[in-house]
């Protein structure tokens, strides 16, 4: 009986909607950028939930299809809800920051390296998301300042996406 109910739960569990799952990522996407500070932050959070799914899938932007990108642009208007929640969470628990970006009505967020143990950030373990980041900022340099419009306009209108309003 305990291991139908492992596996059952195992079968409900969605990777890409786990907060474990965003968190890593979160944090090896604000590491690599290295947005540590006030001085040095990843403005507005809604990009994440953009960067995420190149960071996991492969960071080469011009490898996806139109479809892909498409659905990949769905998935993080949905994923943003998702992500503000999880700012909270780890605000609570001091592993990040926030300031109140009044410019995009949005949050700005760095990482409190104190905070996590430096075993953390091995590079082995997460090698393919470090690679995929650097990949992402080839096609889009200067991620940690860029507006999310801006964002969005060279991953995904530049490609032909319809986007809506962000």
């Amino acid at each position: 009986m305990k291991n139908k109910a492992f596996a059952k739960k195992r079968m409900m569990f969605i990777q890409k909607e786990d907060y474990n799952f965003l968190t890593y990522n979160l944090i090896i996407l604000l590491y690599s950028l290295k947005c540590t500070s006030p001085d040095r932050k990843f403005k507005d959070f809604r990009k994440v939930a953009y960067l995420i799914e190149f960071i996991n899938s492969g960071g080469n932007i011009t490898e996806y299809t139109r479809d892909e990108l498409a659905s990949i642009y769905s998935k993080a208007q949905l994923k943003k809800q998702l992500i503000s929640h999880l700012l909270v969470v780890l605000r609570n628990h001091n592993f990040i920051d926030v300031s109140i970006n009044s410019v995009s009505n949005s949050f700005d967020i760095w990482l409190n390296l104190e905070e996590i143990p430096s075993e953390f950030f091995d590079k082995k373990m997460f090698k393919k998301e470090i690679d995929n980041i650097k990949m992402i900022k080839k096609h889009a340099s200067h991620l940690n300042i860029l507006t999310v419009k801006t964002l969005v306009d060279k991953l995904f209108t530049s490609n032909n996406i319809l986007t809506w309003e962000i």
